[in-house]
């Protein structure tokens, strides 16, 4: 197991994406996640305070209220463009004294920091994983001159999947499809800017009724057009 820690959460092609970076390993891991997701990892990276609980504050609560405690969150595995993590929870009520549960990357680093648990990666998931970090941002420095996206069409996640795999033939371990399977996928992914993203994180807001976060994404919407 690989010690690791998130070093933010950025803002790529393919949508958010929390960035994870093993200790004493040059390359980072991109997790690519939701809107919501992403805001409950940055709030707490950003000590912000939010006035109503996501559901890892929820999670939070429950696990405070039994006596229990996050030990440690283990990314373990990535298969057919997926990660998988554990999350072990330690209380006396629970056999052996730790409860080893399935969880969503996303989910699981969410409750990570906000216990301040340690995070691990497997060693296998980070050899095939992990690119180097100009990797995204090149992408994402084309992805603000271009011009030529719409909002409307944002990646779904299968789409996000399809694009890391490709990455990951182009940059990573992962063993070569051939060259026209691998063609084929880029030529479906669209860049997206900043600005676009953000578009369509308002969007999901407005979608949901979170109208506190919806005017949050407005007033940086504004900024970042202004700029």
């Amino acid at each position: 197991m690989l010690p690791a820690s998130v070093r933010e959460i950025a803002v790529t092609p393919m949508g958010f994406a929390v960035i994870l970076k093993p200790e004493f390993k040059e390359k980072i891991i991109p997790i690519f996640i939701g809107p919501s997701e992403a805001y409950a990892i940055s709030s707490v990276l950003q000590n912000e305070k939010t006035e109503r609980p996501v559901g890892a504050d929820l999670l939070r609560s429950v696990i405070d209220a039994t006596g229990a405690s996050v030990n440690k969150v283990f990314i373990n595995d990535f298969h057919g463009g997926t990660f998988f993590a554990r999350v072990y929870i330690t209380g006396s009520h629970f056999v052996g004294g730790v409860l080893d549960l399935d969880a969503r990357p996303s989910d699981a680093i969410a409750l990570a920091v906000r216990f301040a648990a340690p995070m691990y990666v497997a060693e296998h998931v980070y050899d095939r994983t992990a690119i180097d970090s100009s990797t995204l941002r090149d992408a994402t420095n084309d992805a603000l001159t271009t011009g030529e996206s719409n909002v409307d069409d944002i990646l779904t996640a299968d789409e996000r999947e399809e694009f890391f795999e490709a990455i990951l033939e182009e940059f990573g371990e992962k063993k070569k499809t051939p060259k026209e399977s691998k063609d084929k996928t880029l030529e479906k992914v669209k860049f997206y800017s900043r600005t676009e993203v953000l578009q369509q994180m308002l969007n999901v807001a407005l979608t949901r009724e979170d109208y506190e976060e919806a005017a949050r994404l407005r007033d940086e919407l504004r900024t970042e057009i202004n700029n």
